[in-house]
């Protein structure tokens, strides 16, 4: 029994894997729009839940809202390892905060600043057509976002 185990582990490895990133600096919202404009549809949402927020950016490419991310669609979830990495680099900076309870991204006063200080670069289409596909999904995105706090409530209970 015991050669048959160890036959399966013959193709797996131990040795470290490194990927490398980019290193992240306060100043890449002058450099990069995108990460300013997540932050800018995530204050006018005031705070939403990450697959909410994709499938916003998804639904908003048919409503004229193109950031240029690409996403992947399996049955009924998308998502975008681009869009994850922005908030990721978001989150890392300390612009964005994780709500522990709701699980909803929100700006940090880091983040309000930063936003402030970069606001007059985002394009004035930009601006409407995020207003306009936020009027047009905001009953899809709150749905999301509760659907998600009532799964949430019901884990807790479940581990009580």
């Amino acid at each position: 029994m015991s050669q048959s185990s160890q036959g399966g582990q013959s193709g797996k490895s131990k040795e470290l894997k490194t990927t490398s990133k980019q290193v992240i600096s306060p100043s890449v919202l002058k450099e990069d729009k995108r990460k300013l404009q997540l932050l800018y549809i995530i204050k006018t949402l005031d705070g939403v839940t990450e697959r909410a927020l994709i499938t916003l950016l998804y639904e908003g490419v048919q409503k004229g809202l193109d950031m240029g991310y690409q996403f992947n669609v399996i049955g009924n979830n998308v998502f975008s390892p681009a869009v994850k990495e922005d908030l990721t680099s978001l989150l890392y900076l300390g612009y964005l905060e994780n709500d522990p309870v709701t699980k909803k991204l929100k700006l940090t006063n880091d983040g309000e600043e930063a936003f402030q200080a970069n606001k007059s670069s985002l394009e004035e289409s930009f601006i409407s057509s995020v207003n306009q596909a936020i009027s047009e999904l905001k009953s899809k995105i709150v749905s999301i976002d509760q659907e998600y706090s009532m799964k949430l409530r019901s884990e807790r209970r479940k581990r009580r």
